[in-house]
């Protein structure tokens, strides 16, 4: 089985460095550049070429990634979708992400407001200091318009069409997705950036859903 990770906004394949899957070729997606007023379905399009589409496979996907994920699903037909710390539409949106969207305050995201809310982040998400830089690195290495339009697509997005089968794993203390709609799998502890920070208790859930 062929197993697709997507990772979030703002993150790269170094998302899932610490993740253990046997068994399976394990193939981490790159994002393609983001257009001005993309969307997710139109990401997914452009992410297409680098799936294997008629061999059989899973896509899994964090945050954004996942979103994604759930668009990529309707044109490559997986066996599975595994959502980690996502979303599957604007019904399970906190009040602070609709305001947000409604106010567009994506469009503020630029290389210095990025390095002004940094700490607070992490007051938001506490993390161990190799991960904080980690994520920071991979950040600037997107670039905050990438993060940006990305965001944006999200905000625009009116929630998942994929009807196949679908598994989501997520952290009971989750801060940026927070946990409001049921899941298959809760992570006691676990943070939005989960695959980091507990990334042993993650690896275990999915090797044991590719499993079944």
């Amino acid at each position: 089985m062929r197993v697709y990770l997507l990772p979030g906004v703002g993150c790269d394949e170094r998302l899932f460095q610490r993740l253990r899957l046997e068994g399976h070729a394990v193939v981490p997606l790159a994002w393609p550049a983001f257009e001005a007023n993309d969307s997710l379905a139109g990401i997914a399009r452009r992410l297409r070429p680098q799936v294997r589409e008629a061999e059989p496979h899973v896509l899994v996907g964090v945050s954004m990634g996942g979103m994604v994920a759930q668009e990529l699903a309707l044109l490559t037909r997986p066996r599975m979708v595994v959502l980690i710390s996502s979303w599957t539409g604007p019904g399970e949106w906190p009040m602070f992400v609709r305001i947000s969207a409604r106010l567009g305050l994506h469009r503020v995201i630029r290389a210095w407001s990025m390095r002004a809310v940094w700490p607070l982040k992490r007051l938001l998400d506490p993390r161990e200091r190799t991960i904080d830089e980690l994520l920071f690195a991979m950040a600037r290495a997107q670039s905050a318009r990438q993060i940006r339009r990305g965001t944006g697509a999200i905000m625009r997005w009116q929630g998942s069409r994929w009807d196949g089968p679908m598994v989501r794993i997520h952290g009971d203390r989750d801060r940026v997705t927070p946990l409001r709609f049921p899941v298959d799998h809760l992570v006691p502890g676990g943070q939005h950036i989960m695959v980091l920070t507990r990334a042993g208790q993650v690896s275990a859930i999915l090797n044991e859903v590719l499993a079944e």
